[in-house]
């Protein structure tokens, strides 16, 4: 068999698995495993199999068909302009959660936040990409798995963010911010999906950890918390900019009326209104 049946015949594989994108994840498998991008796979078309080790490829192969995540494979995820070390226990980092590095870059870029707190951090992806963005600025992020707290601290350690504080606490409780200094941003990307929803999930979604999507019944639990333990450690005119899920944004906000003095919603590529931006 030649390499480019055998890319097809992969594809196949996963197509009948119910993988949404089978093409896409073949290529990154053959990447991965095979160190065969597209165009070399595009000039190697020919070249029989027997030549390769593909014990490696269809191991991974068989872990993708079984719907764990492409992410969870490989090991590793693009976020906005880095690479994040990724794996079991910890949100993936999502296309959509580029929004809020991308608004507070526009937002501070002619004068850099001093101090920015990311709740709720997993792998780190955010508050990482803040802290590359802007050296001059402390940036500690909090979580309260261990998974997390490994997970944030490799990706501090392998982007060499030195301006990074990992630290474990639950953001649930009132006492957490004690002793930080106040910030002129938080952000976070809390859970958000109601209890109730969690079993109706995407199979690949379900291998993600429960802790980091599970937002209580009607899925704002962590919100109510952002503003009564995390809102008040805000500079005056600081800004918390917060994900929510469909529909939220408005919930959200009623929330913090009597308590924020402005608010934005940014809309992802599907018109959802998905950042919550809200300003002391």
């Amino acid at each position: 068999m030649n390499l480019f049946t055998f890319y097809r015949n992969s594809i196949k594989t996963l197509s009948v698995a119910g993988c949404d994108s089978p093409e896409f994840d073949v290529q990154q498998l053959f990447d991965f495993c095979l160190k065969i991008n597209k165009t070399q796979l595009l000039l190697r078309a020919n070249e029989s199999i027997e030549n390769l080790d593909i014990s490696f490829f269809n191991e991974c192969l068989e872990k993708r068909k079984n719907r764990i995540p492409l992410q969870y494979i490989i090991g590793e995820w693009g976020f906005y302009k880095y690479n994040f070390k990724v794996g079991e226990g910890v949100l993936i980092p999502r296309p959509e959660t580029e929004l809020i590095p991308e608004y507070i870059y526009s937002k501070f870029q002619k004068e850099p936040p001093k101090v920015v707190y990311d709740i709720c951090t997993g792998t780190g992806c955010i508050g990482i990409t803040i802290a590359k963005l802007f050296p001059t600025c402390k940036v500690f992020c909090v979580d309260v798995s261990d998974t997390a707290i490994k997970y944030a601290t490799l990706n501090k350690e392998k982007l060499c963010a030195d301006n990074v504080t990992v630290l474990k606490k639950d953001m649930l409780d009132p006492t957490s911010p004690i002793g930080l200094p106040f910030a002129d941003i938080i952000i976070s990307n809390p859970p958000y999906i109601k209890s109730s929803e969690i079993p109706t999930l995407q199979q690949e979604v379900q291998f993600e950890p429960e802790l980091a999507l599970d937002g209580g019944e009607d899925g704002l639990m962590f919100y109510r918390a952002l503003k009564d333990n995390w809102f008040p450690f805000l500079n005056t005119n600081g800004l918390m900019v917060l994900e929510c899920g469909e529909n939220q944004a408005k919930d959200i906000l009623e929330m913090f009326l009597e308590t924020a003095k402005g608010a934005k919603f940014i809309k992802d590529g599907q018109d959802i209104d998905r950042i919550v931006v809200l300003k002391k």
